[in-house]
């Protein structure tokens, strides 16, 4: 009787090689599922980081030294060119001080002067200095704030409209038409609200050099006329 033939089982290298390639493939698989991206591991170092962090080779850019456009100017009161008048003839309607307000109703402090004048007569720059703003402010109606050399200040107010190329950031001089009166805001009729400052302190402006004596005569009549057409406003004549 024949024994039965054995089966050919296979080669031990054969099994060898199948195993090792089993454990390769989930090698990598652990790998891949545990392993963290670059950029999500930057984002995390980023977020670690305190937000006052600054690197040490990291300079800071020097910061560019603040220019005073003024800053050469003499103080308009103490040089030759003495500060002038806001207009060219002076009617004082309401002085400095306490006072009922016309249409308000109640007393509070007046901060400035006012000066009667025909609706157009033009505003002159006190004194040489920089524009800070000129536009619209609450009850002043049209105002222009100026900023003059030693601390000095000035603002007109309730005007009709403003002189052609005054606006923030301008240069004007002393005697300068810089607008025209008006009754722009809360003003019962036309007239110039006049204001002095002083290292932000608000000043009788009668008692200042910035209300100079006028000239005899009008040096701008017929300017309102003049400018009229290059502001671009319906206007009232002078």
């Amino acid at each position: 009787m024949r024994r039965p033939m054995p089966r050919h089982r296979p080669f031990p290298w054969l099994r060898l090689a199948i195993a090792g390639a089993g454990f390769i493939v989930l090698g990598l698989g652990w790998k891949l599922t545990n392993a963290e991206p670059a950029a999500a591991t930057a984002i995390v170092a980023t977020d670690m980081a305190p937000a006052d962090y600054v690197p040490e080779n990291s300079d800071p850019e020097p910061v560019p030294p603040t220019v005073d456009p003024l800053g050469a100017a003499e103080d308009p009161t103490m040089g030759p060119s003495r500060p002038g008048a806001p207009l060219d003839f002076l009617r004082v309607t309401s002085n400095y001080g306490m006072r009922r307000h016309p249409i308000l109703g109640f007393t509070r402090m007046h901060q400035g002067v006012d000066f009667g004048a025909r609706e157009g007569a033009p505003v002159l720059a006190a004194a040489d200095g920089l524009v800070l703003d000129a536009g619209p402010a609450g009850g002043y109606g049209n105002m222009i704030h100026l900023r003059h050399a030693g601390g000095w200040g000035t603002g007109y107010a309730h005007l009709s409209a403003f002189a052609p190329g005054v606006a923030a950031g301008a240069r004007v001089t002393r005697g300068e038409v810089i607008g025209f009166v008006g009754q722009t805001g809360l003003a019962t009729g036309p007239h110039l609200h006049f204001e002095v400052s002083h290292d932000g302190l608000k000043l009788d402006p009668m008692t200042t050099p910035f209300v100079g004596p006028p000239p005899a005569e009008d040096r701008h009549e017929g300017a309102y006329a003049r400018l009229r057409p290059a502001l671009g406003l319906d206007l009232p004549p002078a």
